[in-house]
């Protein structure tokens, strides 16, 4: 999976794994790698073989570029053992008779990635995780504020439509930023606040997009070249 940052990547692998009731083994880099000669490769080897030995399960890893960079574009010894140990990996899931591991990495850099791993047979599909569509964006508004006190002013649908272009980690952070503001002026007064239309106007006008347009572009850029290759 790839795209832009806080798109919810991880979420959607964490809800693959409850789907098909899997074993989960989510991984970042900072899990796998270190600077003993060795470590990292044993580490690498112990990951696949738990998940082997699982009727079902799912490795996720997150930040999959830091583990399986391009190795021409990276000087690093280190890189140099692991991203032909996770290959083995990879390539050895077809030899566990009975088990079915899926492979899933995220990242927002995809055009980094070694491009031994774009190969038929490691990562076969390439799904691109965009920001979230008007439909998605009233869902965040509701499962955001559904808990906290909001005022009657307040109107989802035009919400979604005024957040267009923002992700979905952004619209989390101007749900949480809003709900403070009430909450402080409730501890000042001692009587309960609301959050208002005018409260989440003022806080979307104070935060910036964290996907900008060159962003998306490079994204689609980078798809129409990996479809085309």
């Amino acid at each position: 999976m790839y795209g832009p940052p806080g798109t919810g990547k991880t979420m959607l692998a964490k809800a693959t794994a409850g789907e098909i009731d899997a074993t989960f083994f989510c991984i970042s880099p900072a899990d796998v790698l270190s600077k003993w000669v060795g470590e990292a490769e044993q580490n690498i080897k112990k990951l696949f073989d738990a998940a082997a030995a699982e009727p079902r399960s799912i490795i996720f890893i997150d930040e999959i570029e830091a583990l399986v960079p391009a190795r021409r574009d990276d000087g690093s010894s280190v890189m140099q053992r692991v991203v032909p140990q996770i290959l083995q990996g990879v390539e050895g899931f077809d030899k566990k008779a009975g088990r079915s591991i899926l492979l899933m990495g995220a990242t927002n850099v995809p055009w980094q990635l070694d491009p031994a791993m774009m190969r038929p047979g490691r990562f076969d599909e390439k799904v691109y995780i965009p920001l979230p569509d008007l439909a998605a964006r009233r869902k965040m508004l509701e499962l955001n504020l559904s808990k906290r006190p909001v005022g009657a002013d307040v109107d989802l649908d035009g919400l979604a439509h005024q957040l267009d272009g923002f992700s979905g980690a952004d619209i989390k952070y101007i749900c949480d930023r809003a709900a403070t503001i009430p909450f402080l002026q409730s501890v000042s007064s001692g009587q309960e606040q609301a959050i208002s239309l005018a409260i989440l106007n003022d806080v979307i006008g104070e935060t910036m997009k964290s996907v900008t347009p060159d962003m998306l572009k490079r994204f689609a850029e980078w798809s129409k070249a990996a479809a085309s290759a």
